[in-house]
Order: structure tokens, then sequence, then C-alpha cells
């Protein structure tokens, strides 16, 4: 059945007044359990999550430095000065790019972009891409989702005379000063009033140029044809990098993604509507899910295997043909990349599983031969599976490169901070990061492997506790609860992800009176229910290779017990976790219980 770390259930435990709560929003009281489940307790807290979709961020002035920039900016487009953007090769870096070559553009601005390579230049801005913009005769650079630990490069740039902004929303570094620029926009620093500090790039670039669009028309110089509402057509790009950067999904980023999702279902951007389409999700309504799974996932392929320009080529595009033929390009790519990462990630699954490893609780991997650019997503495959900190290095042509992946329990960035000296150069937050390491011949780029390998796992704290998932629910709930009301009320509170997560119902001693294995690849089981509180049966989805819950039940209820159930016989218990789906097929609805997590 493979390796798989045992679950620790908890249910949440918040009180509140439940039936006045259902009373006054003309709710279910499980419905109000929910929400004060979510940590929302007042009437006005309850009522801002429900009609996100109505609501817009802050004011955006109270972000340090925005208005600032702002001025800034509107100076220099009066004057016709080159800007240059400066984002990432990931989706947020993408999409906050996209937000400011756009709307810079509207306005007039003599703009352009440039997105580090992932190979030869590495995070953020460096030495290169100032030489680039001061022969390109620059005289304003504007980074996005970067450029907060940039302090040598950022004086760098000063000292040849260029204007340096930064937006950014990273940690702020703190085995450094903070870089020399004329403005440092990042919610995250001490003294910025701005509340929310959850932004990723692309909604802090949301909120440049919102500001931007209003100083702009205030002043009188907003160009014929641009509304200072028209920031607002860039909800779908923040939305996109929000979802992908993996950013709660709680206050304004609620509010950002839902009107987002909203936008890019009737998306009239050409690059919108051809990777919608070339990804089979035409006739879908797109979600939280399609995001961060389907789309997403192309636009990193570009970064990774490429250079995300050709992201940027397609979200650029002004035309149909144009657009189809860079999304077609992308997902050619994403196919590629999923192949060698599936690769990389059997190689790391043998070395995490090996006795060696078995007591490291922080996991260094050292795979010298796998593509630096899927070394994150194999660090992230091998946290989900074996639920530790992970590393996973790679060699790359200026040495050794890391990414990193952490669990709830182990803030990633205060770990390798207590490293520093161990690292070239690293960023990053509590659950990513990424580093460089010295090393010029094999001994020594594996010794440095070895000593990160050490040091990390002789300073954790964690416990086989913390090692455990924590798998948090919302109630107790009978099958028969969970009809098509409760559904609609349930709907209300999406979009879920990070921070928002979908309410999660437990039932003890569930029956499985029958399993059936769907699909191609034996990875989708109907199992049919019964749970004792009424009603003719109910029909369970879960989602996983059959030989591996054929493995589970083998164990648990003896051996035959898959074998015996699919052909219609037989019994098992379980305690499942589950969340309620209306089915809709050939014109019948029905319930189905989405099987979230059994013991």
């Amino acid at each position: 059945m493979g390796f798989m770390p045992k679950e620790r259930w908890f249910i949440r435990n918040y009180h509140g007044d439940f039936n006045q709560i259902a009373e006054r929003f003309q709710i279910s009281p499980i419905t109000a359990r929910l929400l004060v489940n979510r940590g929302l307790q007042t009437d006005e807290a309850i009522d801002a999550f429900l009609s996100a979709a109505e609501a817009e961020p802050q004011d955006p002035t109270n972000m340090k430095d925005l208005e600032k920039a702002c001025r800034i900016l509107l100076m220099k487009i009066r004057e016709k000065k080159p800007i240059r953007i400066i984002g990432d090769y990931d989706v947020d870096g993408v999409m906050s790019t996209v937000i400011l070559y756009r709307g810079l553009g509207a306005l007039g601005a003599e703009r352009s972009f440039a997105i580090p390579d992932r190979i030869q230049d590495g995070y953020g801005l460096n030495q290169h891409l100032i030489d680039m913009a001061i022969e390109d005769r620059v005289d304003t650079i504007l980074t996005c989702d970067n450029g907060i630990s940039a302090f040598a490069e950022v004086g760098y740039a000063k000292e040849k005379g260029l204007t340096v902004l930064i937006t950014d929303h990273h940690e702020i570094p703190t085995y450094q000063p903070l870089p020399p620029a004329d403005t440092i926009t990042d919610p995250k620093q001490e003294d910025c009033s701005y509340s929310y500090k959850e932004l990723c790039g692309a909604g802090i670039a949301l909120q440049l140029i919102r500001k931007l669009y209003r100083m702009a028309a205030e002043e009188g110089c907003l160009p014929g044809g641009v509304l200072p509402d028209d920031w607002k057509r860039y909800y779908q790009y923040a939305a996109l990098a929000t979802i992908c950067d993996v950013c709660p999904l709680t206050g304004e980023n609620r509010t950002i993604v839902t009107k987002g999702l909203r936008q890019m279902n009737v998306t009239d951007t050409p690059g919108f509507q051809a990777l919608i389409e070339r990804t089979g999700l035409a006739d879908r309504t797109i979600t939280v899910y399609h995001c961060g799974f389907v789309l997403g996932p192309c636009i990193n392929a570009s970064g990774r295997l490429a250079t995300a320009e050709e992201a940027m080529r397609l979200f650029l595009a002004a035309d149909e043909g144009t657009a189809r033929t860079a999304a077609d390009h992308l997902v050619q790519l994403n196919e590629e990349r999923k192949l060698i990462t599936e690769q990389g990630v059997h190689m790391a699954e043998a070395i995490a599983g090996s006795e060696e490893y078995a007591d490291d609780r922080v996991l260094v991997l050292y795979l010298p031969d796998v593509h630096e650019s899927i070394a994150g997503i194999i660090a992230g495959r091998i946290k989900e599976k074996f639920h530790k900190p992970t590393l996973l290095l790679v060699l790359a042509e200026s040495g050794v490169k890391g990414s990193g992946r952490s669990i709830e329990a182990y803030s990633m960035y205060e770990e390798l901070s207590a490293c520093a000296e161990l690292f070239q150069k690293f960023g990053g937050h509590p659950m990513a990061a990424g580093f460089t390491m010295a090393g010029e011949t094999t001994a020594e780029q594996e010794a440095a492997v070895e000593e990160l390998r050490r040091a990390l796992n002789a300073r954790t704290t964690l416990t086989e506790e913390d090692l455990s998932p924590r798998i948090t629910f919302d109630m107790v709930l009978p099958f028969a609860y969970a009809d098509e009301r409760l559904i609609a009320e349930v709907d209300r509170m999406a979009p879920f992800g990070t921070g928002n997560e979908h309410p999660l119902f437990a039932r003890k001693d569930v029956h499985i009176h029958e399993i059936r294995v769907l699909g191609i690849n034996r990875n989708a089981l109907r199992l049919s229910l019964t749970d004792g509180s009424g009603g003719a049966g109910y029909t369970g989805m879960l989602f996983m290779p059959a030989e591996d819950f054929a493995a589970f039940l083998d164990e648990k209820c003896g051996a035959g017990t898959f074998r015996q159930m699919v052909a219609g016989s037989g019994d098992a218990v379980m305690d499942i976790l589950y969340s309620p789906e209306v089915n809709e097929y050939r014109g019948n609805r029905s319930i189905q219980l989405m099987i979230r997590h059994f013991r």
C-alpha cells in the first residue's frame, strides 16, 4: 500500500449561538456552526464573508510607500521615462507582470518587462537584469513578486543611477537590511498599516494599479477611453496568482478570488480563452481546483522548461490565433514537465523511504541529475507523502540549488535563517523556500548537502505528533442531514482552499456493502454505504488506487475482503470524513458523499 503517515483527527471546537446566527442569516444551524468554525463570530464578519463578491479590497493608500510609488510612476509616465517591470517565473510573478504591464500601458507608459530565467538568472532581481536595463536605457525598475531580499542588487542599481520601486509580498529578511530602494511596498513590513498581510504579488500589483488609476483621474491625466475602475478587469489575473501561490482564501484574497473566478468564466481575454479551451475546460465552470491543478501548471511549465516569457506571450496576445499557438506550446511543455516530474518523484521516494533516512525529521534529499526547475514540485510531493519538511537539492550550472516545502509545525524560512551561513542565497516563507549553496567539486557539493541535512535535523524540535498529519473536521453529521439545502448553503462559503477549507463532516461506524472500481486507471471507487441514520443507502466516492484500498481493507478486515465486496457480498465498517455534493447525470440529481479521509 505504500507509506501512509498515521493521521490524527480533531473536531473544531468553536462555540457560538448557532441558532441565533441561523435565524439572522436564514441558514441552517449546521451552516451557522460551519461559519463559526472559521472564526466568524460577529454579524459583521459573517456578512463580509458571505458577501465577498460584492466587496472590494481596502484602500490601497494604507500600504506603505504605495502612494509614493504611484507618484513616481505618474511622473515617469509624463516624462516618457522608460520603465522596466521585473517579475518572477512562477504564476504569481507572471500574473503580477501582466497586471503592471497592461495597467501601465493603458496610461501611456513607455514600459517593458523582464522575467528572470530560472536557470541562468535564478530568482529575483540580479546584476545581469540590471545591466540589461542600463543597456536598454531604462530609467526605472519596478519589481513585482520579488525584490525584498535584493539588498546588494538594488544597491548596484542605485549606484548606476536607476530609480528602483519594489513591490513584494515575501517575508522581510532578518539577516540583512532592507534594500536601498526609492520605495518598498510589502505589507509584511512591521510599520506598514495595511491590515491584510496575505496578498500575493499580483494582489499588491492590482492595488498599485488601482491607486495609480485613481491618482491619474484626480490629476486629470487619465487617457481618453480609460476609466478609473478599469483596474477591476485585472481581478482574473490576481485570482489565478492567489490560488497558485497557495495564499489563504480569507479576507481580501477571498474577494479577489471570488471576483476573479467570475471574470474567468466569462473572459474575453484571448490568452485566458485559449488556455481554458486548450486544457478542455471550455464547457466547465472554472474553479479553484482548475486554477491550481490545470491552468496554473501550464503557466509554471513555461518558467520551468523554457522561459516565463512564453506565458507572457499568451496573456499579452491581442488575437485568438497568437493566443492559441502560445496555449498549445504551454500545454505541450506541461506534458513534458509531468513526465520528468514522475521520474524524479520515484527517485526521491526511494531515498526518503530508505532505512538511512528513517530517523530524519527533516528530509534533505540530493538528486543531482534532476532538472532544477522541478525541484519544488518534487519536494512538495515528498512532503505530502511522508508529512515531513522536505528540501530537494539538485546540481545546477551555478552549483547546488534547492527548493523546500514544509508542514504546518515547521517554519522553513526561520529554520533556514538559523543556518544562513550555509547558503550563498536563500529566501521564502514558513511553508516554502529556495536557496543556493557553494561547492565546486562533487565532494564539496555532497559535503555541503550533508552538512545542511545534519544542521537542520540537529536543531529541529519536531515531535512524532508534529509528523502525523493533523486533519480537522467540522462536526459529526449523519448522512440523512446531508441534503440539497445544506449543500447549497455550503456552496455559499466557496471558494474553498488554503485558509478556507471545504467543510468536512465525520461519521463513525459506516458500513460498506459493495464496491465498484471505476476508470481506466482503476483510481476511482464507488461505495454503497449506510450509517444507520435512515434512508435506503448512500453513494460514496473515493479517489485512490484500487490496489491501495484493497490492501487497506484486506489488512484491517481479513484477506479477500475487497474482492468479496467488489462481488457484492461482505461488509466492512470504517470511520470516514466526507463532504456531500450533488451529482447530476443525464438530468438526474442525487447526493453523493465525497470521502476525503478514512480509517
